[in-house]
Parts: C-alpha cells; structure tokens; sequence
C-alpha cells in the first residue's frame, strides 16, 4: 500500500472533543435542564441541529450571529451570558488524549491538514492561537470559508486541490462514517476515528509509522 502524501483530519471528537465523556453527559444534562430540555442531547440538538448551523458552517451566518440566535431562543441575550453559557457547554472538552503526540509523530512523516465543519472565519489562526497548533498543519480548510460542508464532495476536491494531490494521495480521519464514506465515494482512503489509540494502530498497521 503506497504511503499517503497528506492525512487530512477533522477537528471536533477527533483533534478535540470530550477528555471525560461521562462528565461531559453529564454535565450536559444538567444544563439543558435549567433550560427546559429532558436530556443533555436535546440542547445540543437545539444548537447543532438547526438551520443556523446549517448556514453558520456554510458561511451564510458568521460565528457570533450564529450563536447569538441559537441562544436568543434559550433567552440568553448578552455577550457576557453567552460566553458563560459556551463555557459551561463545553467545560469538558479538550484535546483529545494522545492526538497531540500523534500529530508530532507524524509530522515529519508526511503533511498534515485539517478539513473542518466549522462557523469559525480564520480557522488556521484559531488552532494556533487557542489550541497551540502551530506549525503542525499545512492546510486548514474551514467550511464557512468555502462555503461547502462535509459530507459534500466539493469540500474533500477542495482539501485535495489545496494540498495539489489526488485522491489516492490522502488519507482522511473522521469520526461520523458518514463523512468518511462521502470521502471513500471519491476515492479517498479512510478512517473513522475512535481513540488516538486505536488510529496510532492502524497507522502502523498501514505502514505510515513504524511497528
């Protein structure tokens, strides 16, 4: 099996995501229900499954309006509630345990990128500045900057196009199967993420890092 010229990872559950799961569900109930929500999924739902996210990660809706809707509709209406409510949401959330070794590990073996769902303009800036990133990606594709999501293909043909590779010269990383599958339809070898473990594994099991 040829080595990949560029593995191109998601970032959310997979870069980071909740360090203590248990915790986060929990902690997650607890606040949809001083929303009126029964269970911590319907408040994610409220945000997440909505058509404002839908247009946040498209670029149709910047960031800060995005979640000032979302959160309207919760009656959360200042700036200062709002940056308190996104902390408590995600108070358990983190890099994901073992990714930052793993990144390292694989840098000087081929390129790394980052292909995001995301509402964030300035995504390449975000992970170096708040998630200590630096240096580590050579491209970052966020989709509210090129207004096309996973699992559409015109996002991956943009990673691809960016990255000046062809299909069969990547490598992609997902936890939803059904971005990985989006990413497979156009020939693109890849990996639906669990643990860095299991992906460190794997990796070697394809020869990209030493046994």
């Amino acid at each position: 099996m040829p080595l990949p010229e560029a593995i191109i990872f998601d970032y959310g559950r997979v870069l980071v995501g909740p360090i203590d799961d248990d915790a986060f569900d929990a902690n997650l109930t607890r606040l949809a229900r001083g929303y009126g929500f029964d269970q911590g999924t319907d408040l994610w739902n409220h945000i997440y499954l909505s058509q404002g996210w839908e247009d946040a990660k498209r670029g149709r809706l910047s960031h800060a309006d995005f979640w000032a809707e979302r959160l309207a509709a919760l009656g959360i209406m200042t700036f200062e509630d709002r940056a308190a409510f996104k902390s408590r949401l995600f108070a358990y959330w983190g890099l994901m345990p073992g990714m930052d070794a793993l990144l390292r590990e694989l840098q000087p073996v081929c390129r790394l990128a980052v292909l995001s769902n995301t509402s964030r303009q300035g995504f390449a800036g975000y992970l170096v500045q708040r998630r200590g990133f630096g240096g580590l990606f050579d491209k970052v594709i966020s989709s509210a900057e090129v207004g096309f999501a996973k699992p559409e293909p015109e996002i991956y043909q943009i990673a691809l196009d960016r990255l000046h590779i062809q299909p069969k010269q990547a490598l992609f990383i997902d936890d939803l199967k059904r971005n990985t599958d989006a990413a497979e339809t156009l020939g693109i070898p890849s990996i639906v993420f669990t643990t860095a473990d299991a992906l460190r594994e794997d990796l070697k099991n394809r020869g990209i890092l030493s046994a």
